[in-house]
């Protein structure tokens, strides 16, 4: 009987020595978790250089990006479009947002990658209303490469590929940020258009056909050097195939034209031209030509998406080697045997 109890006894201790080993390691380990959080919080290591780490605030909107892009609101929860039982109401309201959004780009456009907003026409009088677009300092000066961007047609602005996903997904694949980034860092100017900042009474940019057409006038027609590159979205593959009609030294200043699920019909009066479209094929691969322009795979079946997952094939192809005949030995990724065009109709807008 004495023995029993003082197993029992035994057992009582071990038991509560684990319980107590267990509190003393919990314990520890709240406060080394608060402490390393309080370190997170004031370490210089975990502040980025630059602003673009920065909580971005998206006017009185209630949103803000986070670092790594995320739209999120108070209380890092991701938009939603439904919130009330009424669609116009969600609609309203998503429509505000979308404006706060396009002046936090066009902030981070200016403060972060350095480009200057610059109304258009040049020397337009201040009462008049005028469209403007972003620039590099030094564009018509500097003796370096060119990327032009042209969005698609609907809500998107300058700095924008598609709203939705910005709004709904990241920052970074919706907007224009990752293409800039690039730019600079290879040593190219940016020229950023703004072709769906225009309407009645705007002067020389009452459509964005005339928009495209005054930054060509000023801008782009007046360079020397057979240097511009060009990326264009969805309907801004028929704002290039305009100017490319209407301007006469359009082939001698555009050197390549990489097109994003393109809804232009017809040839581009331009030497070298490719065609990413939505399809289900590996990103990059050949399907084919049309009309002279070469058709490949942008990697994704979902048209506002085609900017994105074709961002690296663009840019190693604006890369080349310019001495290479045009992309031609680059046709062997699953070369079909059809000329094909996927390429979705004019009708698409970017803000889906």
């Amino acid at each position: 009987m004495h023995l029993l109890l003082g197993c029992i006894a035994l057992v009582q201790i071990s038991i509560f020595t684990a319980k107590f080993s267990y509190r003393i390691s919990h314990i520890l380990m709240d406060v080394d978790t608060q402490c390393n959080a309080d370190e997170e919080e004031t370490s210089p290591t975990n502040k980025a250089n630059s602003p673009s780490s920065e909580k971005r605030i998206v006017g009185d909107s209630g949103f803000h990006f986070t670092e790594s892009g995320d739209f999120r609101d108070e209380n890092g929860f991701a938009f939603q479009f439904d919130v009330s039982n009424d669609h116009s109401e969600n609609q309203s309201r998503y429509e505000k947002i979308g404006e706060a959004v396009t002046e936090c780009i066009y902030t981070i456009m200016g403060t972060e990658y350095g480009l200057s907003r610059i109304p258009i026409p040049i020397g337009l009088d201040k009462s008049e209303c005028s469209s403007f677009i972003f620039v590099s300092d030094d564009f018509m000066q500097s003796n370096k490469r060119k990327l032009v961007l042209i969005n698609g047609s609907g809500a998107v602005k300058a700095g924008q590929w598609a709203r939705s996903i910005i709004i709904n997904d990241n920052l970074y694949p919706g907007s224009m940020f990752p293409y800039i980034e690039w730019a600079q860092s290879n040593d190219f100017d940016v020229l950023v258009m703004n072709t769906n900042e225009s309407g009645p009474g705007m002067k020389k940019s009452e459509n964005p056909f005339e928009h495209a057409e005054t930054v060509w006038d000023e801008f782009l027609g007046a360079l020397q050097s057979r240097n511009v590159h060009i990326v264009a979205h969805s309907f801004g593959g028929v704002i290039v195939q305009n100017l490319s009609k209407k301007k006469d030294n359009f082939k001698d200043i555009v050197h390549k034209i990489a097109f994003t699920d393109s809804v232009h019909m017809g040839r581009i009066a331009s030497g070298s031209s490719i065609n990413w479209v939505s399809s289900s094929k590996v990103a990059n691969a050949y399907l084919g030509e049309r009309l002279g322009c070469v058709i490949r795979s942008a990697g994704s079946t979902k048209h506002p998406w085609t900017s994105h997952y074709a961002m690296n094939h663009i840019f190693e192809w604006f890369m080349e080697n310019e001495n290479c005949a045009e992309f031609e030995n680059n046709k062997t990724v699953q070369k079909s045997d059809k000329i094909v065009d996927e390429s979705v109709s004019d009708s698409v807008s970017n803000d889906q």
